[in-house]
């Protein structure tokens, strides 16, 4: 009788664990990660908006802006649109 005792409080230690360790993946998928990429959007985000304003005023200061992109340059220069002229 202390035998299956002790097998039924193994077995239910082992659902406690299992249980447990369901709750910390749980909880990690729906609260720390969607906090974690909320974060990364953000600092994406708030890098694409340094990255274009440095591109402005570079191309604002200096009138083109080079970029490197793999072993080529692009170059940008402002587009000024052409006047109208009436006769």
């Amino acid at each position: 009788m202390g035998s299956e005792n002790e097998r039924t409080r193994l077995i239910i230690k082992v659902l406690m664990a299992v249980v447990v360790l369901l709750v910390v993946i749980v909880l990690y998928l729906l609260v720390f990660q969607t906090q974690y990429n909320n974060f990364v959007n953000e600092k994406r985000a708030e890098g694409v908006n340094l990255a274009v304003s440095q591109i402005l005023a570079d191309l604002q200061t200096n009138g083109y802006v080079q970029i490197p992109v793999g072993d080529e340059v692009l170059i940008l220069v402002q587009y000024i649109p052409p006047q109208n002229v009436t006769q």
